[in-house]
């Protein structure tokens, strides 16, 4: 039988009994990312993969500017993407409580997502007792620094705080700004530096304790370590030349200032080293990372605080979970893949918390880089591990402790008011079952 008779059987059989004759439908998957993302990578590395594996499923990946507010304005208007990004596990708990977001349990048992991702990791996405996100990163607070000046001056990476005194001091004397760091454009960057205070001089078991409920957050250490901060901040002015400028700085001003020696160091999340080349490159001088040393003499050893990144959720009100969860499950299933996509960031980027294996790292990754996943692994076995802000604390109490400081580093308000203000909206967080779940130490 040839093609054109077969063709005109079809068309009968159609017309005798009211059938249709069409192509395999395909449902579209919309995922809305950051707009730093290299859209081409992306496509090329995990779109077109997935579209040539899920014929029936068609994955678009959006970059959007003010991702986090696109997001909350597409669920206002009914038109939220699919699959959900937020910039970390307490920021999906607003969503969560509107029923906005769709539960991923049954999913994640039936794939072995749990057996797939490191266990911290995926436990920090549970609330009341059912996961609703997955993280799309992992990140640690770390210590960036422009090594080129630290050699010309005879600096080596701290690792007491008095070594991090002395070279603040010096840094001064010579006009450069011991750290250089900002919130513009993004206000939350307040808490990296409440975070690394809280766990670098009250200490990871107190701040344990403290997101566990066994001690207050108004307890001294506590307020010794917000009132550090608040003295580095508007007194001494570690953080660039006023407090002032750290409203005024961003990612470009800050990557500047460090890669032409205005400022010597910069506490930042692993995020940074997507923007260590990128601004060094520029220069002569080069950059280098080491952990955060401990705030006061009674820690002994630094630690990495646990952090997720942006994190992946399935939209509760999408038409097509299944195909949402499809996508995530292509991502979790290919450490390589992961690798290779957060390459091109530096590793600064979409390093989803899989266990990786050293095989599964591109050639020629970055000894700095290698370094730091190296020590990460080692030191986190130790169960020397600190808690970030935006990982472990519910979203409301999140909100108060960036928002708030500012009030504090102004001189409107008391530390003793502010930590007296956290503890009441984590009583109230507890109350209502909405703390994350804390890793045991």
């Amino acid at each position: 039988m040839n093609r054109k008779t077969l063709f005109v059987l079809l068309t009968l059989f159609t017309l005798l009994f009211g059938g249709t004759i069409s192509a395999q439908e395909v449902t579209t998957v919309t995922w809305w990312t950051e707009d730093y993302v290299d859209i081409d990578a992306l496509n090329a590395l995990l779109v077109e993969p997935f579209n040539a594996a899920n014929p029936s499923i068609k994955l678009e990946v959006i970059p959007q500017t003010s991702l986090d507010e696109a997001v909350r304005t597409a669920f206002a208007a009914g038109s939220a993407p699919d699959i959900l990004q937020t910039p970390g596990a307490s920021f999906i708990g607003e969503f969560v409580d509107a029923g906005l977001v769709y539960p991923l349990s049954s999913a994640a048992a039936e794939l072995g997502w749990q057996e797939k991702l490191l266990p911290w990791a995926y436990e920090s996405g549970i609330l009341n007792g059912e996961l609703y996100s997955i993280p799309l990163t992992f990140e640690s607070m770390i210590l960036m620094y422009n090594k080129t000046l630290f050699e010309e001056n005879g600096w080596t990476a701290p690792t007491t705080f008095e070594e991090l005194q002395a070279i603040a001091e010096a840094a001064q004397a010579q006009g450069i700004n011991p750290f250089g760091y900002g919130n513009s454009g993004f206000q939350p960057a307040n808490e990296h530096v409440v975070g690394v205070y809280l766990n670098n001089y009250a200490g990871a078991e107190n701040v344990y304790a403290a997101l566990t409920g066994e001690k207050s957050w108004t307890d001294p250490e506590f307020a010794e370590a917000i009132e550090l901060l608040r003295g580095h901040m508007a007194d001494v002015n570690w953080f660039n030349d006023s407090l002032e400028t750290w409203f005024a700085y961003g990612w470009n001003e800050q990557w500047t200032a460090l890669s032409t020696r205005e400022s010597a160091m910069m506490i930042i999340g692993t995020w940074g080293f997507r923007g260590a080349d990128e601004f060094f490159g520029e220069t002569t001088d080069e950059w280098d990372w080491a952990p955060i040393p401990p705030f006061s003499s009674n820690l002994p050893e630094y630690n990495y605080m646990l952090a997720t990144g942006s994190t992946l959720s399935v939209n509760g009100q999408s038409a097509n979970p299944e195909a949402a969860i499809a996508v995530l499950d292509f991502l979790y299933s290919d450490p390589a893949r992961v690798l290779q996509i957060a390459s091109g960031y530096n590793y600064g980027e979409f390093v989803v918390p899989l266990k990786f294996a050293a095989e599964d790292f591109p050639e020629g990754t970055d000894e700095r880089i290698a370094r730091f996943y190296a020590d990460f692994g080692a030191v986190t076995a130790e169960g020397r591990v600190g808690y970030t802000t935006w990982t472990f604390w519910p979203a409301d109490a999140d909100v108060q402790l960036w928002q708030e400081i500012e009030n504090v580093w102004y001189g409107e308000m008391t530390v003793e008011t502010y930590l007296a203000n956290h503890q009441a909206v984590w009583d109230e967080a507890r109350a209502d079952g909405a703390v994350p779940p804390i890793p045991t130490r």
